[in-house]
């Protein structure tokens, strides 16, 4: 006992010498870092209205399931390469490596359909296991691709199988693709709309990287892909969630939202516009008619074959007090002729914690056909730069043959006659006697 009480009057003694109002602030800071450190665990999932499991294939499709996956959807991504796998921020277990021959596709179309032909079940079983909450699917590539566009019937075909709707994002090649790459996305994109055709999938998003690049033209080659992929994601992401929200004027439910997506029975484009002069009451009804083509994120549809419409207006509460209750009015009449009278118009108007000055605009265009203006010009590249490699590949031959100038007959006979007079010459005699002895 009297130990116990020393060791007391210790540490009594100890917290004596110690400068109360050092303690108390010591004690004040570590209180401060545990809440915030209970605080940083418990975060909230964002609601929205449809839960998506997102299926990337090959490099391009991978780094857009990567960009759904930073945003809180379950993502899996499959690739006939490693080193395309690797840096990939998806979890480790999510990733299936498709090993076939040497690694990789070389955008060689059957490669890649060998390769997830091989690993059917892995891809049936990897989907069943990680995407299991998925109300709906989505399936990212590129169409210019060997892996991803290679792979993407055999893939259809799995996805399918499990019962649940699925949806497409296709990735068009940018201007300056090679022959290969085009005319593997002509060829790609022709396979998946009959399958649209045939409802294996219920809607096809169309994403062209050469509308991308005129959107963004100032942007660094470096930071191209990443831009484009969240550029191509951004309106997508923010009809599930803003759907999923109540709005003190007009909303698009969860419902409209999911016809949207789903239910358009042929291919799909999004797009996204800012408007920053926004407070006479035809400012937005006039930025969509100057822009509204200019930021879709493809071209060439003809915009009046579709089946359903949608378009969300977002702003902060500051915006909204300076924009006209008509406004909003006038864009919804222009978007509905632009879109010739569609079955459905679907709209929503939300206030928005975004800080910005400006007003967004986000739109949604559904059952529409193949684009043709813009698969004409992909027909057109691919057939320029496939007769200039095969000019270069006639030209490479004809550069490979010889022409000494002799006579091939005579040229032949010669050849006997010197190597006769070789072995009679003095040389020829000595090289004669000798014996190999390397045996």
């Amino acid at each position: 006992m009297i130990k116990t009480e020393e060791k007391e009057l210790e540490k009594t003694k100890v917290v004596d010498d110690l400068n109360q109002d050092t303690l108390s602030a010591l004690k004040a800071k570590l209180s401060k870092k545990e809440d915030g450190n209970m605080t940083a665990k418990i975060v909230a999932p964002k609601k929205r209205s449809i839960n998506l499991g997102v299926v990337g294939t090959g490099q391009g499709g991978s780094r857009l399931a990567e960009a759904f996956y930073g945003l809180g959807y379950n993502a899996v991504v499959l690739n006939t390469a490693q080193q395309d796998l690797e840096h990939i921020k998806v979890p480790e277990e999510n990733k299936l490596l498709l090993q076939f021959g040497l690694g990789g596709a070389a955008k060689e179309l059957e490669i890649g359909r060998e390769a997830a032909e091989t690993y059917r079940d892995r891809i049936h079983v990897l989907v069943q296991e990680k995407l299991e909450d998925a109300q709906a699917f989505v399936l990212c590539l590129s169409l210019g691709g060997g892996s991803g566009a290679g792979s993407c019937e055999t893939v259809v075909d799995v996805l399918s199988s499990v019962g649940k709707p699925m949806v497409v994002i296709s990735v068009l090649p940018m201007t300056n693709d090679d022959a290969q790459t085009k005319h593997n996305a002509l060829e790609t994109l022709s396979r998946l709309a009959k399958l649209v055709q045939s409802k294996k999938i219920q809607s096809m998003v169309v994403v062209d990287n050469a509308k991308i690049e005129t959107i963004y033209s100032d942007v660094s080659q470096l930071e191209f892909f990443s831009v484009a992929n969240k550029a191509i994601i951004e309106p997508i992401e923010q009809f599930n969630i803003l759907s999923a929200q109540s709005s003190p004027s007009k909303a698009l439910d969860s419902t409209e939202w999911a016809k949207l997506l789903i239910d358009g029975e042929g291919l799909s484009v999004f797009g996204s516009l800012t408007v920053d002069n926004y407070q006479d009451e035809t400012a937005i009804a006039e930025a969509v008619v100057s822009n509204l083509d200019h930021n879709l994120l493809a071209g060439g549809f003809d915009l009046k074959q579709s089946k359903y419409a949608g378009f969300i207006v977002a702003a902060n509460k500051e915006v909204w007090n300076k924009i006209p209750s008509a406004a909003v009015n006038y864009a919804r009449a222009l978007i509905q002729e632009h879109a010739g009278t569609p079955k459905a118009l679907f709209h929503g108007i939300y206030v928005t914690d975004d800080q910005e000055d400006s007003v967004k605009i986000y739109s949604c265009f559904t059952g529409l056909s193949l684009p043709m203006s813009r698969v004409d010009t992909l027909k057109k590249e691919a057939m320029e730069l496939m007769n200039q490699a095969k000019s270069k590949d006639t030209t490479r031959s004809l550069n490979l043959t010889l022409e000494t100038g002799a006579n091939e007959t005579v040229s032949a006979a010669q050849k006997v006659k010197d190597k006769i007079a070789s072995k009679s010459s003095a040389f020829g005699k000595f090289m004669g006697s000798v014996v190999d002895k390397r045996k």
